[in-house]
């Protein structure tokens, strides 16, 4: 039997929840959908019940499956956000963010519940919770279970998503190995050092596979197992300069080493080498003469148009050769403040080339760049200015 709400009340509810062994959709007093889950079952040897409270704005929070190892075979979780006002909660504000501990750098989002399976050749990793809220703390009541493993016994160098905080920028350090043939001193490994200056985690180098930085003030290292190194450092200067000089002590291993002194922080921004590009000038634009970068009609240009035209080389005094593609490029009609995707139409443009080494020094270079025409002929050469003025441009052909 159907129930019709009555049309002068407020609009019943829409929810769907847990009855007797089924998934039921409700609207008001009627169901409209049901999943049944009769003879579904999920295999298990052991299992193990938590609970776990996020505060406000915590971070990293690692949810532990006890006694079950570092992954499981079924996870289901339920989060209730304290204080439990249905008329207080608001319903974007009540969610949580967690992450895999071997794949840190995706951020992955619920609510009210999360369920999550497995078997015993593809099992669930140990997860991290972050609760971005200022207002809310989460309860979370969590039922894990597995299935046998051959062993719990962590055989591993590194613990699982080993992670180390406080970081300054030469707080990563490498061994020094002198070689005799042929003679040089390099490095094999990366060191990483407490306050007091002692190692604390050693990192071989044929171990590390990737590194990445996942926020303003964290690098995570990918090694060759399912094991990550998170490294939190005091600040995003003190992060940056860390991953120029990791990176850098990579890129020549056999002749290059890391103290606490050498290499020196990096402050310098790469630099630019252009291509010759047909030039003129103009007054008026700026309080003197204006240089006028010059490109014939009869196309539209795109940023990456552009980097190919003006820009020869990216060289950087510690990263090396930088890829023209990664400069970020903005186009913009004169006196205008958006961007636009393309330029086409004869008039002048100012283009603003960006691009960051590995310490996030940033060169920024901008240019004024004129469409031109020709008005008669192929000699009468010259472009329109935004007074209507026409600008002769000397022939070079």
């Amino acid at each position: 039997m159907y129930i019709q709400p009555n049309m002068l009340l407020t609009p019943t509810e829409k929810l769907i929840k847990p009855y007797e062994c089924a998934w039921i959709v409700i609207e008001g007093p009627n169901m409209k959908g049901k999943l049944n889950l009769d003879g579904l079952e999920i295999k298990y040897d052991s299992f193990y019940l938590s609970q776990l409270t996020l505060n406000e704005n915590s971070k990293d929070q690692p949810l532990m499956f006890g006694f079950l190892g570092d992954s499981v075979t079924f996870l289901m979780i339920r989060a209730k956000f304290m204080p439990l006002d249905p008329n207080w909660a608001i319903e974007t504000d009540q969610y949580i963010n967690y992450y895999f501990s071997d794949d840190p750098g995706q951020i992955r989002s619920m609510s009210q519940m999360l369920l999550l399976t497995g078997n015993s050749n593809h099992r669930v990793p140990q997860i991290f919770f972050n609760n971005p809220s200022g207002k809310y703390k989460v309860y979370l009541e969590i039922l894990m279970a597995n299935l046998p493993q051959t062993s719990l016994i962590n055989t591993q160098q590194y613990a699982q998503n080993s992670s180390l905080s406080g970081l300054y920028w030469n707080s990563i350090v490498s061994d020094i190995i002198n070689y005799t043939i042929p003679t040089s001193t390099g490095s094999t490994e990366l060191q990483i050092l407490d306050i007091n200056g002692n190692p604390v985690l050693v990192i071989p180098y044929k171990n590390i596979r990737t590194i990445q930085k996942v926020s303003p003030t964290t690098l995570i290292i990918g090694l060759d197992t399912e094991e990550k190194v998170k490294l939190e450092f005091l600040s995003e200067f003190n992060c940056d300069q860390a991953n120029s000089r990791i990176n850098w002590v990579l890129k020549d291993k056999d002749h290059r080493i890391l103290t606490i002194s050498n290499p020196i922080m990096d402050i310098t921004p790469p630099t630019y080498y252009w291509n010759d590009v047909l030039t003129g000038s103009t007054t008026g634009i700026t309080s003197g003469t204006t240089t006028l970068y010059l490109l014939p009609s009869g196309t539209t240009y795109t940023s990456t148009n552009l980097k190919q035209i003006f820009l020869s080389n990216i060289i950087d005094n510690r990263d090396g050769q930088i890829d023209t593609g990664n400069t970020i490029v903005y186009m913009y009609t004169l006196n205008d403040i958006i961007p636009t995707t393309g330029i086409t139409n004869v008039g002048i443009y100012y283009v603003t080339f960006s691009v960051k080494d590995l310490a996030n020094n940033t060169n920024f270079v901008q240019l004024y760049v004129a469409i031109y025409t020709t008005q008669y002929n192929l000699i009468d050469t010259g472009y329109w200015d935004d007074n209507g003025i026409w600008i002769d441009i000397e022939p070079w052909f």
